[in-house]
């Protein structure tokens, strides 16, 4: 009898480990898609992005700080940012941030360093994306 309760106890906690171990690989194989598919989706922005550099490269500051339009992939998935490495949110945080700062901006002229830096800022985030993916 008492073999038989062994029996069952133990049968119980393989099958709970194997339960537990199953679902955890499952939960990490999904977060990993779903970091995959943020990094691609940011990935896309930032080459769509691609003229913030160019623009500010060739020193249109004006027609610059005129055409930025509100990221969609980081104002979508800001919450998310957290799942990427630390080389990605610090780079894709500081580029944001000044691309809004550079679409608020009324007089440019007088802030050129700051627009070159956001150029610089989309080059790094470009790069901490891609070394990372």
């Amino acid at each position: 009898m008492a073999g038989i309760a062994t029996g069952l106890v133990l049968g119980s906690l393989v099958g709970a480990v194997a339960t537990a171990a199953g679902s955890y690989f499952v939960f990490r194989r999904r977060r990993r898609a779903e970091t995959d598919h943020l990094r691609l989706a940011f990935r896309t922005e930032l080459e769509a992005l691609s003229y913030v550099a160019d623009l500010a490269e060739e020193g249109r500051y004006e027609a610059l700080a005129a055409s930025v339009e509100p990221p969609q992939v980081y104002e979508n998935n800001a919450d998310r940012v957290g799942h990427l490495t630390d080389d990605e949110v610090e780079a894709l945080v500081a580029f944001y941030t000044d691309l809004y700062w550079l679409r608020d901006q009324q007089d440019i002229e007088d802030k050129k360093e700051r627009a070159d830096e956001v150029a610089r800022e989309w080059h790094e985030a470009v790069e901490a994306v891609r070394a990372a993916g």
